[in-house]
């Protein structure tokens, strides 16, 4: 049976923990796991975030803590702390640098653990817009597809916007040969915008 000081062990209070990870970990069988989860949340030792997902909570001078859903999206569909598998897309992605002042009340993400072309879900009260990955992310092209994802939400006619990017380009050192793996799964337009604005001469 799984006890509060090896979980402890293992995740941070108000970190999500999520029981298919540790179902794959293979640490113990399925349905033990669950009912020492299960067993644990009703004394108040964990507390259940949603289907699948716990947490250890905190006493604070404000109350019992509980877990932020923007840890469980980033954990979920984003990235852990070695590796990264999705990107924020959209609205929430421009809004993140600075592209816009819209903050959307859905966020769309692309990632590698969705396997459906588009699906909307709720993460504690948030409505999380889910698109399969384009070509998969990674750490190693994870930078790059954002900035992608960024150019195919601008507006091509906002100059601010595009000249954002193209500094924003020049800042970097992206691959060409990077770029050219991950444009095949893009529309042809955005090689075309990268062409006509010059920024496909500040790939190396």
């Amino acid at each position: 049976m799984l006890t509060l000081t090896q979980i402890k062990s293992e995740f941070k209070p108000n970190t999500p923990i999520f029981l298919s990870d540790l179902e794959n970990a293979n640490i113990i069988s399925g349905d033990a796991l669950r009912k020492s989860f299960s067993r644990m949340a009703k004394t108040g030792e964990l507390r259940r975030f949603q289907k699948g997902i716990y947490y250890i909570p905190e006493k604070t001078t404000f109350g019992e803590s509980s877990l932020n859903p923007a840890d469980v999206i980033r954990r979920k569909y984003l990235s852990d702390d070695k590796n990264q598998y999705g990107v924020l897309t959209g609205l929430a992605l421009l809004n993140k640098w600075g592209l816009t002042t819209q903050v959307p009340n859905v966020i769309e993400i692309s990632t590698n653990n969705e396997t459906n072309r588009k699906r909307q879900v709720l993460v504690g009260g948030q409505a999380v817009i889910l698109r399969r990955s384009r070509t998969p992310i990674t750490n190693e092209n994870g930078t790059l597809i954002e900035f992608l994802e960024a150019l195919s939400s601008i507006d091509f006619n906002n100059v601010e916007q595009l000249n954002y990017l193209c500094n924003y380009l020049k800042s970097q050192s992206f691959s060409r040969s990077l770029l050219d793996q991950a444009l095949i799964a893009y529309p042809k337009k955005i090689y075309q915008e990268l062409v006509e604005s010059g920024m496909i001469y500040d790939f190396v």
